[in-house]
């Protein structure tokens, strides 16, 4: 494998920073904003005169969201890495698969940097904070909506690039049997991981969140962005492979007619002609083509089961159940 000049994206360069384990890291970062919180709390006079729960949601959601963030990465990532290596086996001989994956996987810094930005510019052109921040705690809690949002831009825009780098693949030359398309099945589960992760952090963000905030526009906005986030993430993932999946389908059912309608042809005429010799193996090739085909037909042009699918669509109504139960406890 070729020798990489610098780690794949920014937080690949902040294990490389800070060589701790990655969960070790995040515990450590987990620390530092609990207690900030902490801080936060003393200087609002939580401990001397109570808050109640609704200054830990709005204190907590932020750190609560960034650690979730650094928790799924080391999940996804290795989904995606395993997605890539699906296409080795299928690229023809002479293709550098090695170096072709390494510029799949590294993105581009500026692009890096420009999601975190507008990732935290969304949520400065929502909320507005210049016009309400004044107590400590609006300070802290717009500090660490910015840094969360960045997060997420960042977060959408590896999604998004890995699907670019999916589609690379799918549109060369692949040596595919229709009949084996589960090697590709890596592609699904990474799609499927990223988008139950959005899922997942909607609904964590849900269960913190106030239900007054929860009914602003901008929360609904916001959070309609994010589901539509997770659920182009899964399909454009897969778009295509799709595409090559179904291109493969379509030449081997023309394939297929092509032999059928010979077939066809030859009986007919040999039939008109009174010829018999050999009709039994001319009956037979058709039936065995006829047989092809309808095996082809038959098989799906996804990467994707139905399992994955229903995993999905189990997963998609929870954030509004979340949303739902808090509205009818009211809080």
């Amino acid at each position: 494998m070729p020798q990489k000049s610098r780690p794949d994206n920014l937080f690949d360069a902040l294990k490389e920073r800070f060589p701790l384990p990655w969960y070790w890291l995040t515990a450590v970062v987990a620390v530092v904003l609990l207690l900030l919180v902490v801080l936060v709390a003393y200087l609002e006079g939580v401990f001397t005169h109570g808050a109640g729960w609704r200054f830990w949601q709005i204190g907590l959601l932020p750190p609560v969201i960034i650690i979730y963030i650094l928790v799924v990465y080391p999940v996804l990532s290795p989904l995606f890495t395993r997605a890539v290596e699906a296409f080795r086996p299928l690229l023809p001989e002479g293709e550098d698969f090695d170096e072709l994956a390494a510029g799949i996987h590294q993105r581009q810094r500026r692009w890096e940097c420009a999601a975190m930005a507008a990732g935290a510019a969304v949520w400065v052109g929502v909320s507005m904070p210049w016009a309400w921040v004044k107590q400590p705690l609006e300070v802290y809690g717009t500090v660490m909506d910015v840094v969360m949002f960045g997060l997420l831009g960042w977060l959408i825009y590896v999604s998004l690039a890995g699907n670019v780098g999916l589609a690379r693949l799918s549109r060369r030359q692949l040596n595919l049997d229709i009949f084996d398309t589960g090697v590709l099945s890596p592609v699904a589960q990474w799609s499927l991981g990223t988008s139950l992760a959005f899922l997942g952090g909607i609904t964590v963000s849900a269960a913190f969140q106030p239900l007054e905030s929860l009914l602003m526009w901008q929360s609904i906005m916001i959070y309609a962005i994010l589901v539509l986030a997770a659920v182009l993430v899964f399909f454009l993932s897969m778009w295509s492979t799709h595409s090559a999946m179904a291109g493969v389908k379509r030449s081997e059912l023309e394939v297929a007619r092509k032999h059928l309608a010979a077939a066809s042809r030859e009986l007919k005429d040999r039939v008109a002609l009174d010829r018999m010799e050999g009709i039994e193996g001319l009956s037979a090739a058709l039936s065995a083509w006829a047989t092809f085909e309808r095996r082809v037909q038959e098989v799906p042009a996804w990467p994707f089961n139905l399992g994955t699918i229903r995993r999905l669509t189990v997963s998609l109504p929870i954030p509004g159940i979340v949303y739902a139960v808090k509205f009818i406890l009211g809080g």
